[in-house]
């Protein structure tokens, strides 16, 4: 794993820091430590270390921008107001109008609240146990073959294979797995690292450093701009979701038969089957539900809903709560501990910390990947029979697009399950850790797409999801065991893009439409209804400007005209589409069998391939057509030897 180093802050932006922190988080009954300048300024500077060079910038120039803002009205910067002032000018920026500087004061606000959140002293303070998974130990120890995984090449390096497989997500693992264990000479080059459970958890904010793309900082710009955090390690973005696992829903598969994809439904299910068996899917145990589950299904029993448990891929699960930032038990059975094992097992090489960058071509097909470290080294070459690239769905398209894939699809069509959350003040605390992160949902409105799943993150990145400052932020942290949060997500029209840049890293926009802005004011009538029936004292809706509710009619009264897409807090995790497969050429950029029109040999397995929005997590239908992709490249490596 690599080693970051804190970017260095200048004299004037930790001075920037400090007066920000301090107004965004006053002291208050309880939470009443004042920020340590040389935490926050460390947790700051890995921070940025961990963004992109664009990243960096936009944070440091947003500091710049806020430091000087003030000068029109007080003739004064930021750092020399009082601090009343500081702390008004703060509260302005957060909830002003102009939902381009509400934005940027949230870009901000994301590097500066876990900053200072994420000291134990404060989390103590706050009521969270902060040391509640220091002594916890694995179930189960996952050492990979040391002889088949190379961490740094010494020099150029060329190596033959039959099959190079480009990422170690839901696709490229599976992918891996299946040939190797078929006896297929398999070579897999990961862009991340290995990542050890011990590391896992206990320091969330280094796992969003380390084994988040960017330090989850992927943002699609548009109407609204939507986070889009995505995994980069050993085992892909299924080392830190949450675990849900669903078949592609009946209906979407209709929908896709009406394009003319063909459909197996039973080959199909064998696929489903053979993958829900190797991961351990199962519905989540009662006695591992617990905080907003528990309220949820107070609220939906109430209302005469059909709610349960949802079906994870666990596996000795003992109730981390922690899945968004890696299993410290190994439980959660991801790609880095099941099918990249199995892998290297059944004789496969894997190459981590190496980004795969050109295909290699020969006799009009592909033959080849060309890798090297992402700080720069030593190159490897790998000379194959075919190709796969499970890159995933946005990361792929400047690798696909860079070697010479030309369709107008290409990076096009992206949904991305756009989800909203409500947070609801309960009587009594619930310490929402006690739970199962997205361990339990809703079923009745499934079919409007609209998948409504619960939701917990530890105090530093619940801060985040709470845009309040001052004051009425340190009493939203303060009454933390008393916060219960629950969300959905919706089954979006494929309103999103990814290009490439001029440094040929991907960027994203999303605009979202009027249909998906009726779906999600529907999905938050919804649960504002089912939080009051829980006995909610208030919740707080993700609309900037109009949050806070004290009764189910004030909340519904906000609700009752079409939404503004500028005022909503939304996130995603589920990019999907950019590389759908299809018919014809005309209308895709991959065959039925997932083999590019354009470049025979070349195999794309991961979300992008899916031609319509899921409407479900994506991780287990992803795995299922690697499955039917493996099979399939496997009769054609026979066929042709």
């Amino acid at each position: 794993m690599e080693t970051l180093l804190p970017t260095p802050l200048s004299r004037r932006e930790v001075a920037i820091v400090m007066a920000l922190t301090q107004a965004t988080i006053p002291s208050g009954q309880r939470l009443n430590q004042l920020p340590d300048e040389a935490h926050v300024v460390e947790q700051i500077g890995l921070m940025l270390a961990s963004m992109s060079w664009d990243g960096r910038f936009v944070v440091r120039l947003g500091l710049k921008i806020f430091e000087y803002s003030t000068i029109p009205r007080f003739l004064r910067r930021f750092t020399a107001l009082t601090q009343e002032r500081q702390a008004a000018w703060v509260e302005r920026a957060a909830e002003n109008g102009w939902a381009h500087i509400r934005l940027g004061m949230r870009v901000l606000l994301t590097v500066i609240k876990p900053a200072h959140l994420s000291q134990r002293s404060v989390l103590a303070q706050v009521g969270y146990p902060a040391d509640r998974l220091d002594d916890v130990q694995p179930i189960r120890q996952v050492a990979l073959p040391a002889s088949q995984v190379v961490e740094s090449l010494e020099r150029d390096t060329s190596i033959r294979c039959q099959v190079a497989v480009v990422g170690s997500g839901a696709g490229g693992a599976v992918v891996a797995a299946e040939l190797a264990e078929r006896g297929v000479d398999v070579v897999l080059i990961e862009e991340g690292h290995v990542h050890e459970a011990g590391s896992f958890a206990r320091d969330p904010g280094a796992v969003i450093r380390n084994v988040y793309r960017e330090g989850a900082t992927t943002l699609a710009l548009g109407r609204p701009s939507v986070p889009i955090p995505l995994g980069q390690s050993v085992g892909g973005t299924t080392t830190i979701n949450s675990g849900t696992c669903f078949r592609v829903p009946d209906r979407v598969l209709d929908r896709w038969k009406d394009l003319g994809l063909p459909v197996d439904q039973d080959h199909l299910d064998a696929c489903f089957s053979r993958v829900e068996a190797a991961i351990k899917v199962k519905p989540v145990p009662d006695h591992l539900l617990g905080g907003s589950s528990r309220v949820i299904a107070r609220g939906a029993e109430r209302m005469g809903l059909n709610h349960g448990p949802l079906s994870r891929n666990i596996d000795g699960c003992e109730q981390s709560g922690a899945c968004a930032f890696g299993c410290p038990r190994n439980a959660k059975q991801s790609m880095n501990i099941t099918y990249v094992p199995r892998a290297l097992e059944a004789g496969a090489r894997l190459y981590t910390g190496t980004r795969a960058h050109r295909i290699l071509r020969e006799g009009g097909r592909a033959a080849g990947v060309v890798a090297t470290p992402r700080g720069g080294g030593a190159s490897l070459t790998v000379h194959s029979d075919i190709v796969v690239s499970s890159c995933g769905t946005v990361p792929g398209v400047p690798f696909l697009k860079t070697n010479g894939i030309r369709s107008k699809h290409l990076g096009r069509h992206m949904t991305i399950h756009p989800g909203a959350k409500i947070g609801a003040l309960m009587p009594d605390e619930i310490d929402g850790w006690a739970d199962t992160p997205q361990g339990y949902g809703i079923y009745d409105y499934v079919d409007e797409g609209l998948m409504f799943e619960g939701a917990f993150v530890p105090p530093e990145y619940t801060a985040i999801a709470f845009p309040f400052v001052g004051r009425a932020f340190t009493e939203v942290m303060e009454a933390y065991r008393r916060i219960a949060v629950f969300g959905f997500m919706v089954s979006d029209d494929p309103a999103g893009r990814v290009y490439t840049g001029l440094d040929g890293r991907p960027f994203m926009t999303y605009w979202m439409t009027k249909r998906n802005l009726e779906q999600v004011r529907r999905g938050l009538r919804i649960l504002s209804e089912i939080f009051f029936q829980a006995d909610a004292e208030r919740i707080f809706l993700p609309l900037a400007g109009v949050e806070r509710h004290d009764s189910l009619d004030s909340a519904l009264k906000v609700l009752e005209d079409p939404l503004d897409p500028l005022s909503l807090e939304l996130a995603a995790f589920h990019p999907l589409g950019t590389a759908r497969m299809s018919t014809s050429a005309r209308n895709g950029v991959l065959d039925p069998d997932l083999q590019a029109w354009e470049l025979p040999g070349l195999y794309v397995v991961d979300g992008s391939i899916f031609p319509t929005s899921l409407g479900v997590n994506p991780q287990l239908s992803i795995m299922a057509y690697a499955t039917r992709a493996a099979e399939h490249i496997a009769a054609q490596i026979s066929g042709g030897s």
